[in-house]
């Protein structure tokens, strides 16, 4: 009898980095970058993951493109995950009270929820 062979899951796609300055001065070039990026994306059940570790510069323009983002991506029916949020933008997102909103959308690099 033949032997079956093994299903392999699909590895996740990689994260799309975030730049080191999520700021006034960058938001409106990645805006335009994001929503060419989330037409790409299927519209239900995709994640949608940044690999946020190396944001070393935020402010509250920064923050509020990512919850643009993430809003975004929900009404497709997708989710936004951030991976290994750097300091920077923890504690960015702590000042700005998005503390339990970014710990809902932070993934470590494991794949647990942090």
């Amino acid at each position: 009898m033949p032997r079956k062979a093994k299903t392999v899951p699909a590895a996740p796609p990689a994260a799309r980095p975030l730049p080191d300055e999520l700021t006034i001065y960058t938001v409106g070039e990645l805006h335009r970058q994001w929503l060419d990026w989330i037409a790409t994306l299927p519209a239900d059940g995709a994640v949608a993951a940044l690999a946020a570790h190396a944001v070393d510069q935020v402010d509250a323009a920064g923050l509020q493109l990512l919850v643009s983002l993430d809003s975004a991506l929900a009404r497709r029916g997708a989710a936004l995950t951030l991976q290994d949020p750097s300091s920077t933008l923890v504690d960015g997102c702590h000042a700005m009270g998005l503390g339990a909103w970014l710990q809902t959308r932070t993934q470590a690099a494991t794949g647990a929820k942090a």
